[in-house]
């Protein structure tokens, strides 16, 4: 089996495993060089086979595969063309993120070692209809600032080097919505790590080596 296909699948496995998404929400891809794969429309995370994986190049073009891609590959599009970086993303629907999105609770992240760095900047955009331009536009417009988007009303975005780290991205932050929707509920309120020292943090290399773009705001759009 194709090495990415295969991870794909796992990936998929790992994603309702946890119960970080349900029913056919959410969608998978990995790039590979100037091709991109990504899960059919329709298809479960669950029960992903390797004919439910498409490839297209980064205009949207079908390379290989039958059937019709995630109607979300112009998002994911988006991402790959505006983050040289980025060669894996995942959109789901966890319980507690997409509760967070349909919810004004303003999220603390700075909680502990892996929300400070993957959830170092957390975006957010409006609700726009799955699969339209507008969302896909959206998410073009903020995904050079970081590397996880709350969508209102939908679910969430991650997007990172590879899918391990995106996976890593999506459990961290609905641990983290989760701990702020329980917060609320209990009256408590949550005390973010001091900002001095989260900086020192990252730019110290405790956990994992700072991405220059979120500090020095370095989009790194491809040519």
């Amino acid at each position: 089996m194709d090495k990415v296909k295969q991870e794909i699948i796992r990936t998929g496995r790992w994603i309702m495993d946890q119960k970080l998404t349900w029913g056919t929400s959410g969608n998978i891809s990995a790039r590979e060089g100037d091709r991109v794969y990504v899960t059919a429309s329709g298809t479960v995370m669950g029960a992903l086979k390797e004919a439910d994986i498409l490839i297209c190049d980064l205009d949207g073009r079908i390379l290989k595969g039958e059937g019709r891609p995630s109607k979300e590959l112009g998002m994911h599009l988006e991402v790959y063309r505006r983050r040289q970086d980025v060669e894996a993303v995942i959109h789901s629907s966890p319980f507690y993120s997409t509760f967070c999105t349909c919810s004004d609770l303003e999220l603390k992240t700075k909680l502990f070692i892996e929300s400070m760095y993957y959830d170092q900047a957390v975006g957010r955009v409006p609700y726009f209809h799955a699969g339209s331009r507008e969302l896909a536009e959206a998410v073009r417009d903020l995904c050079g600032q970081c590397h996880v988007i709350l969508m209102e009303h939908h679910g969430i975005l991650v997007f990172d080097r590879n899918l391990a780290e995106c996976r890593a991205a999506l459990e961290v932050t609905e641990n983290v919505c989760k701990m702020n929707v329980l917060a609320r509920i209990g009256g408590i309120a949550l005390q973010e790590v001091p900002g001095e020292t989260v900086k020192d943090f990252l730019e110290g290399g405790y956990y994992k080596k700072q991405r220059n773009h979120l500090t020095e705001g370095n989009d790194q759009e491809a040519k």
